[in-house]
């Protein structure tokens, strides 16, 4: 005869499963930190990246097709926009008739689209690159200054040389605060 009361239960107690949970909430907020940090360092390497090769590309083409081409920030990406901010995106055209704007007929070479979590600022008096056929930068020195929520500390800076030669650099302070501060806003 078979024993009826004897039960084999296979699952949690309620008190392990909130023993389990516990444990997890902990590893979880210990660790969701330095994701943060992780992915935002990620974004801004990437935006670094995609604003370099666009750079590329531009003094790439002006040598090649031995045309004026601009890199510009564009809300729109279809015309530059007149201020210092590039994380909105940016575009890459052709100057045939050499304005410094891009008309409609002028052709497109590259658009970037807006770089969530970032800001991209370049000084104020310089807003463009323009490279020329031979490859320089016209105008002076162009410094972009990238910064995500990690802050000043891993801000970071690219710059264009009048040769057209593109170089990563530490960012001045005053600069990166500048790039940050509109992080915050």
């Amino acid at each position: 005869m078979r024993n009826l009361s004897v039960r084999h239960s296979f699952g949690f107690t309620l008190i392990e499963l909130m023993f389990t949970v516990g444990i997890l909430a902990v590893l979880m907020s210990i660790s969701a930190p330095a994701l943060g940090r992780l992915i935002d360092g990620s974004r801004s390497r990437g935006a670094q990246v995609s604003l370099v090769a666009s750079l590329n590309l531009a003094r790439g083409v002006a040598v090649s097709a031995q045309r004026h081409v601009i890199v510009c920030p564009s809300k729109d990406h279809l015309h530059c926009d007149e201020n210092m901010w590039w994380h909105n995106g940016w575009i890459v055209f052709e100057d045939t008739n050499q304005n410094s704007r891009r008309d409609d007929d002028e052709p497109l070479r590259e658009v970037v689209a807006t770089q969530p979590g970032i800001a991209i600022a370049t000084s104020i008096g310089r807003k463009f690159v323009r490279y020329r056929p031979d490859g320089s930068a016209s105008g002076t020195d162009l410094t972009y200054t990238i910064c995500d929520r990690r802050g000043e500390a891993d801000a970071a800076a690219i710059v264009v040389n009048n040769t057209g030669r593109i170089r990563e650099a530490q960012p001045e302070p005053a600069r990166a605060a500048v790039a940050c501060a509109s992080l915050a806003g």
